[in-house]
C-alpha cells in the first residue's frame, strides 16, 4: 500500500517538474528543489549556435 501511495507521489513530482520546465524553459538555467534531507536539482547547460 505504501508503494502505491510512493509511485503516485513520485509520478506527481515528476509530472510538476516537467509541467515548469515547459513553462519556463526560456529562460531556465537551474531548478532546485530541497525538502528535509532530500534535494533536487536540474542544470541546463549548452552552447549557443552561431
Amino acid at each position: 500500500m505504501l508503494n502505491k501511495y510512493a509511485f503516485w507521489a513520485i509520478l506527481v513530482l515528476a509530472l510538476t517538474v516537467l509541467g515548469v520546465t515547459f513553462l519556463v524553459r526560456e529562460t531556465l538555467c537551474e531548478l532546485s528543489f530541497k525538502e528535509r534531507d532530500v534535494e533536487v536539482k536540474a542544470v541546463l547547460a549548452y552552447e549557443m549556435k552561431k
